[in-house]
This record gives C-alpha cells, structure tokens and sequence, in this order.
C-alpha cells in the first residue's frame, strides 16, 4: 500500500511575505496568488501538495520574467533551495 505524498511546507520570512501581499494584477496565475495570500492571512507558512508545487516551480521558472514570477522566486527560492538540500541561488 503506497503512503500518501508528504506535502511540501514553506515558511516565510517577513520580506518573503511582503512579495506575495502585493496587488495580484491580471493574467493566469490569479488563483495561485490568492491562494498563498489566503494560507498566508493565518501566518507565515505555506504548504503544497504535489501538483501545487509542481505549478510553484512551473510559475518560478518557466513563464518568463514577469513581476508575479519575480515576486515568486524571491518569497520562494530560500525555501525551496532547502527542501532540496542545495544552496540558493
């Protein structure tokens, strides 16, 4: 019997944070802005399964360089980098 996928919790930093209270703005990544500032409004840990942290990374890497990207891999990328064991970048 397979256990259920341990998900993927981030706590933030005050700055951190400060990125994710800016205005959502328009264009496709609306709901996964309003969801980190809905999880963010009970303190400063996020979690994510799998399939939201997979859409995490797809939004930090890969979408270009807009500011909600921005803003992402700078609330993010300190977290992640220790989850995965690896310095940040």
């Amino acid at each position: 019997m397979a256990r259920a996928p341990r998900p993927f919790t981030f706590t933030l930093t005050p700055s951190e944070v400060a990125e994710m209270e800016a205005p959502s703005g328009q264009g496709g990544h609306q709901s996964l802005h309003a969801r980190i500032r809905s999880e963010l409004a009970g303190g400063p840990a996020v979690t994510f399964d799998d399939e939201e942290m997979g859409e995490l990374i797809r939004y930090m890497t890969q979408y270009g360089s807009g500011g909600f990207q921005g803003r992402l891999r700078r609330a993010f990328i300190r977290s992640l980098c220790e989850q995965i064991g690896a310095r940040p970048i």
